[in-house]
């Protein structure tokens, strides 16, 4: 993304901040956090790295009640001529979104339901599927609950709202993981959350705020290591786009 694009992203994101706050009520301590969304999808390698490389060293930073992060499991996906659910790495990954979309719904603490996701997202992307009932249980979520969900009309109601949630995009998304800030799509700017949240946060900000990156990265790689490991993009099938 050029300089110029990042400028107009930030001014965009300053905007709507701005009229958020001018509208919202009641008193000078009540601050609405940042609206952070991730519209992703289960075996997408570049959505992991996102999660456990950007997002979650910001929330052991500070960020925890700053951020209201909601994770939209759907990506690439699309429906094919006959209505059935195609996912951009086969049904395994249509299976194990319906898993998460099932954990966030039925789990109302995020930390249960991201510690679950984070732990899912380690695993090779082929033992995956095994490995949802060893994290669910790690995570303190019940597996059986989280398997009759993903595999009932549940699970199927919240795929649909995902892929409606990512068909309502505007602009459309071209890729994952594909960031939105309130309301404001990060693009390629994914890996600079924290920059986008601080500057979107009405609130006193976290002291990470002033002390970028390495206060916000906790995997130990250098900056050019991390920038590698976020950059990547699953992007959309050329019929798609």
């Amino acid at each position: 993304m050029k300089a110029g694009s990042v400028t107009t992203g930030l001014l965009r994101l300053l905007a709507v901040t701005a009229a958020l706050a001018l509208g919202a009520a009641g008193t000078a301590t009540d601050v609405a956090p940042v609206n952070v969304t991730l519209y992703a999808e289960a075996l997408c390698p570049y959505c992991a790295s996102f999660l456990a490389e950007t997002l979650a060293p910001l929330l052991d930073n500070g960020f925890d009640n700053v951020i209201d992060f909601r994770y939209v499991a759907w990506g690439n996906a699309r429906r094919d001529e006959d209505g059935a659910v195609a996912c951009q790495h086969g049904p395994a990954e249509c299976g194990l979104d319906r898993v998460i979309s099932c954990a966030t719904h039925l789990q109302p603490d995020r930390a249960v339901w991201l510690s679950f996701l984070l732990c899912l997202e380690a695993a090779p992307a082929t033992d995956r599927e095994a490995a949802v009932d060893g994290c669910a249980a790690r995570a303190g979520i019940d597996a059986a609950n989280l398997h009759s969900c993903a595999e009932g009309e549940q699970g199927r109601a919240l795929e649909a709202e995902a892929e409606a949630a990512t068909a309502d995009l505007r602009p459309p998304h071209r890729y994952v993981p594909w960031v939105v800030v309130n309301g404001v799509p990060l693009g390629e700017d994914a890996d600079k959350l924290w920059r986008y949240v601080c500057i979107a946060y009405s609130g006193k900000r976290p002291e990470a705020c002033y002390a970028p990156p390495a206060a916000v990265s906790t995997s130990g790689r250098s900056r050019a290591e991390l920038r590698a490991s976020v950059g990547g993009r699953e992007r959309l099938p050329m019929a798609q786009l």
